[in-house]
């Protein structure tokens, strides 16, 4: 008799005849699958328990039944040769001699008395299943297996793992919006945000497990209204990535005898980290994260012609303030040099890795560093560092170099080694405008034009998405691999929801109220007619395929940098709320009536309701200042 599951990395089913129907429910932290056999009711539920590198599969209902569990786990190397698979008594054991974790095992386990089984590449366990029997497997030690496998222990770390959830997701939610909004925002957007972006880092489309040097920066800032402290961890964290030399490790894998990543020549990693230092402190108010001091890491320099290198690079013995790496992120960028329209050179790729061979500079990275070193002058000001003067004209420089490539119509995205905007003039990308609209040195009616012409030609009304840019590139002038997806796929003019939700900020911030939320609303899936999505109803895909025939059908979904964006874009620049100083401060709703429930930092709940011109907060008029 038959239940299925999935497990992340490995293809994991118990299997029966197939002839029964069954009824899947996801929640935060667990899945259920309820099903009918010989007249009874077969539970299986799944979690991953957060503390843990565990994973459980507690089936009830099922005793007496004589099951199968068949796991056949990806090799993750050259070709299947890779993978080695070992029966140890009860337990069974999967790894891969070639990969980064050849010495960390996967394990299996059953509580019932069962039988193991290898034919190939995969793993049987063949059992007869008690009232409430327990299907473990995880990168841990054998005495941790185990005990996970004890009904009653099981049992509790589900409860933990439900409880953790709620106890992280109830720190905000929001009522009195449209259904589909209300939906995502209490606790579906937190939820993707932690648990694939922050804890996993995989997913089915995204299976590698690593740490990505600007997407988790940016995750765990877009949740610092939840909780400051991730991003305070993820901030040291990528202070310990970053080289002597200022820049970054793109992404690396954790490993306890050293990370191990990759070092490239990307050429926005290493502002993030501006970003995320003056996104922290501004928020919070935690000016000693400024002095925490930690290492580097250190290894030869990219040679010429070098690309990229994968390695695990030492640790230095140096130590410097969080301050001192934001400022030598700042100053490799710098010393990277600028083109002859003084804008930051692209490198092999800069937020868009797909365009890899351009070569020439950035607009949309002359933009972004504008911003973060004029941020970060406002921060060595508040420290009283002499530098500020310095580094806001370098900030000024930068964007009004960035505000002078405005053709008449928008910004072009970048310029070619022979200093022609990157294909042609006619050809528009959303993030060159979004930014326009982010940084104080645009001109602001340029940036109006220039947001309002992203909107005219990328949102796609007829099938509910935004492209990224228009028209895609062929194979002719590509900047790089990105045209191999195709005309309408993912980076090449299909919906980049990432950049979506940017455009919607940029449409807000310039007071285009209608524009920014009809553009949110149309990156819900709930809006979108699941026979022709595709995709799940409860998470934000990463991309919408934009091509001929297949417009509106979803691409990979969960692992995405815009599910954090979509929650701070609502929260901040719809709902008003502003996290400020360790406080919460009211700004000008886009909305006129919605109700507001959030926890500050010491534990207390507070709710904020605004019905028209009405504003309160705990029941009193709300006559400005700050909360919790």
């Amino acid at each position: 008799e038959t239940l299925t599951a999935g497990v992340g990395g490995s293809a994991v089913s118990l299997f029966a005849d197939g002839t029964h129907g069954c009824y899947v429910n996801y929640s935060f932290g667990l899945a259920r699958w309820e099903t009918e056999i010989e007249g009874r009711t077969v539970e299986s539920v799944m979690a991953l328990p957060p503390e843990q590198d565990v994973r459980l599969l507690c089936i009830r209902g099922a005793a007496g039944l004589e099951l199968c569990w068949e796991c056949a786990p990806l090799a993750g190397g050259p070709d299947s040769t890779s993978l080695r698979l070992d029966v140890r008594g009860e337990l069974a054991a999967a790894e891969n001699a070639e990969s980064y974790l050849a010495d960390v095992p996967m394990l299996f386990a059953v509580s019932a008395p069962c039988r193991w089984e290898t034919e190939g590449g995969t793993l049987r366990c063949r059992f007869t299943a008690q009232e409430n029997t327990v299907l473990a497997c995880g990168c841990c030690s054998e005495e941790e297996l185990r005990r996970s496998l004890i009904p009653e222990h099981a049992e509790a770390m589900l409860r933990e793992t439900e409880a953790y959830w709620r106890g992280l997701l109830r720190r905000f939610s929001v009522q009195g919006l449209r259904p589909a909004e209300e939906h995502y925002l209490n606790g579906w957007a937190v939820y993707q945000t932690c648990a694939c972006r922050l804890l996993a880092r995989s997913s089915l489309y995204q299976s590698g497990g690593a740490v990505g040097f600007r997407d988790q920066l940016q995750d765990s800032v877009n949740l610092l209204l939840i909780d400051p402290a991730l991003a305070r961890r993820q901030i040291l964290e990528c202070c310990r990535h970053q080289y002597e030399e200022g820049d970054v490790m793109h992404w690396w894998h954790r490993h306890p005898d050293g990370d191990k990543g990759v070092r490239t020549r990307c050429s926005d990693d290493l502002l993030w980290l501006v970003w995320a230092l003056c996104e922290y402190v501004e928020s919070t108010g935690d000016l000693s994260l400024c002095a925490w001091r930690e290492g580097y890491r250190r290894s030869e320099p990219l040679r010429s012609g070098e690309r990229d290198r994968y390695e695990r690079p030492a640790a230095s013995p140096r130590r410097e303030p969080v301050l001192e790496h934001a400022h030598a992120a700042l100053e490799c960028c710098r010393q990277r040099g600028f083109g002859p329209h003084g804008l930051p050179r692209m490198g092999s790729g800069d937020w868009n890795d797909g365009m890899d061979r351009v070569g020439g500079e950035s607009v949309w990275l002359g933009w972004f560093f504008s911003c973060c070193a004029g941020r970060f002058a406002a921060l060595l000001d508040r420290l009283g560092d002499a530098r500020a003067p310095g580094m806001l004209d370098l900030a000024r420089k930068v964007g009004l170099a960035a505000e002078r490539c405005f053709n008449g119509r928008w910004y072009p995205r970048a310029f070619t080694e022979d200093g022609r905007p990157l294909s042609g003039e006619e050809r528009i990308d959303s993030i060159a405008q979004s930014w326009a609209a982010f940084c104080p040195w645009a001109n602001p009616e340029h940036a109006q034009a220039a947001v309002d012409a992203a909107i005219r030609r990328l949102a796609d009304r007829e099938h509910g998405l935004v492209r990224l840019l228009d028209p895609p590139y062929g194979a002719e002038g590509s900047p790089g691999y990105l045209s191999g997806y195709g005309a309408g796929f993912r980076e090449n003019g299909g919906q980049y929801t990432h950049a979506a939700v940017w455009l919607a900020m940029a449409a807000l911030r310039l007071g285009r109220t209608e524009d920014g939320l009809e553009l949110l609303r149309m990156l819900l899936p709930e809006n979108h007619d699941p026979a022709r999505y595709e995709a799940e109803p409860f998470i934000l895909p990463a991309d919408v395929c934009a091509a001929r025939g297949r417009e509106g059908i979803a691409g990979w979904t969960w692992y995405t940098g815009s599910a954090g964006w979509f929650f701070r874009v609502y929260t901040r620049e719809v709902l008003g709320l502003e996290l400020r100083d360790g406080t919460l401060r009211l700004r000008p709703a886009a909305l006129e009536r919605f109700q507001v429930t959030w926890t500050d930092f010491s534990g207390r709940s507070h709710t904020i309701c605004r019905q028209g011109d009405s504003l309160t907060v705990d029941g009193a008029p709300y006559l400005g200042g700050a909360i919790g």
